[in-house]
């Protein structure tokens, strides 16, 4: 398993890692979804919809990070939708990411996580990539 629930007072704290900045992003969705809708879905129909697309201002990795989080929280809030992605292009540089993959209805509605927050927020570059998170629950 590529991430780990850290001990946190309140909140869930993550720890996730990866051998390329890449698969942090795809780490980070399955943690995302194993916490907040208490697994990582696997079946996946297809479902017509674009891929995500995110980006930040400064170039700001960890930003990313964490509105790529907010991102699929928002979907399974809104829309009831999860999203299982396929491939992941990230330029560190420009601060952007690109997301491909499918969506498939959610199996619990919104889930346990209120947010993904930047409080506690620690990214150290690999390999192996280690980010750590809070998600507000």
């Amino acid at each position: 398993m590529p991430w780990k629930e850290l001990d946190h007072p309140a909140d869930i704290r993550l720890e996730i890692e990866a051998q390329s900045v890449e698969e942090l992003f795809r780490a980070s969705a399955e943690a995302f979804y194993s916490v907040s809708a208490g697994e990582f879905p696997t079946c996946f129909p297809n479902r017509t919809r674009g891929p995500i697309q995110i980006e930040t201002s400064q170039g700001e990795l960890s930003e990313l990070l964490v509105r790529w989080m907010n991102e699929l929280l928002f979907f399974l809030e809104t829309e009831n939708i999860v999203f299982l992605p396929e491939s992941i292009d990230v330029d560190v540089q420009k601060g952007t990411l690109v997301a491909q993959g499918r969506w498939s209805p959610a199996t619990v509605r919104g889930g346990r996580v209120k947010a993904v927050t930047y409080g506690g927020l620690e990214l150290d570059p690999g390999p192996p990539w280690r980010f750590r998170v809070i998600l507000d629950v």
